[in-house]
């Protein structure tokens, strides 16, 4: 194993060029008064591409829309700005792969369809359990999209070294993910927590964002005093679903091995969730398999062609 880096006080971690429309979503969800439905159907009318998938979304089975929506501004509504400035920052964070070296491309495709995953998945647990709360089921999926936040950097900073080490995790079955924090912190002198809280502090991510990329693995060490502390638990609950349901970036879940996480417990007594238990549950969430691979479907790019080989 190669000698640890320098630790992050003494690093300076780059972030690959970041689209102009999603440093203007996230500086819309960092200005909540201002996040209105206007303001957000003028950045999804700047991009065809986002229009298209955002329509295709709202329009899908999943809502249950009885007429088509065709207008920009009345699929802002429906879904909320909160929802549809997430689903900006999604679409853009995956063009994230034309900075990307080309070795880099598979991996960066597992993981931007773990978090695709990832984010319907947390959408969905917090409408279970707060269903009314619909600020908080959007940045949820906000967060979910972006709990992995710290594995794009590493990738980035480090390309041969991060994609042999997130393949060779993906073969090693065994390895847990506080196992491959260790083994993060032993490779690069900091896990993808600590590298993704880092970056997005510098970008002025979002307080509620910055916390879910550094607690999503320990929703217990949130602290409580934080907007954070109502969505970690979830997304770390939806991270192991991911993983279940053929969305893994590198460990794939049996049901028993997901289930073995003190998250599930937090998620449900944070939210007084008397009537499921961790098993009905993940079997409810199993049951969405068609609407998620619906999502992830919608909102994935096409895979850049492969080079032939001179």
């Amino acid at each position: 194993m190669s000698t640890a880096r320098p630790t992050l006080s003494r690093l300076e971690l780059r972030c690959p060029p970041l689209p102009q429309t999603l440093t203007e979503a996230v500086g819309l969800l960092n200005q909540p008064d201002q996040l209105e439905v206007r303001a957000v159907t003028r950045l999804v009318e700047r991009d065809p591409v986002v229009v298209a998938r955002l329509l295709q979304i709202v329009n899908s089975a999943y809502y249950g829309l009885r007429r088509t929506v065709s207008s920009v501004e009345r699929a802002v509504v429906l879904l909320g700005p909160v929802s549809v400035a997430g689903i900006i920052i999604g679409m853009q964070m995956l063009r994230l792969r034309a900075a990307l070296p080309s070795q880099t491309l598979a991996c960066f495709h597992r993981l931007s369809q773990h978090s695709l995953a990832t984010a319907f998945l947390a959408r969905h647990l917090l409408g279970l359990m707060h269903p009314r709360a619909s600020n908080q089921l959007s940045i949820g999926f906000t967060a979910g999209l972006l709990h992995d936040f710290g594995k794009i950097i590493l990738v980035y900073n480090f390309p041969d070294e991060a994609v042999a080490f997130y393949d060779q995790q993906r073969l090693t079955q065994t390895v847990q993910a506080r196992d491959e924090q260790e083994l993060e912190r032993l490779l690069f002198g900091f896990d993808h927590t600590e590298a993704g809280e880092y970056v997005a502090h510098k970008l002025n991510f979002p307080d509620v964002l910055i916390d879910t990329i550094r607690f999503h693995h320990a929703p217990d060490q949130t602290p409580p005093s934080r907007e954070a502390y109502w969505l970690t638990p979830a997304i770390a609950v939806a991270d192991r679903i991911a993983r279940t349901m053929g969305y893994a970036f590198t460990h794939p879940l049996h049901p028993d091995e997901a289930l073995n996480h003190p998250a599930w417990a937090l998620l449900l007594d944070q939210y007084q969730a008397v009537e499921w238990t961790p098993e009905s549950l993940l079997t409810h969430c199993m049951q969405q398999q068609e609407y998620l691979g619906q999502h992830v479907q919608s909102l994935s790019l096409p895979n850049p062609p492969t080079r032939a080989r001179p």
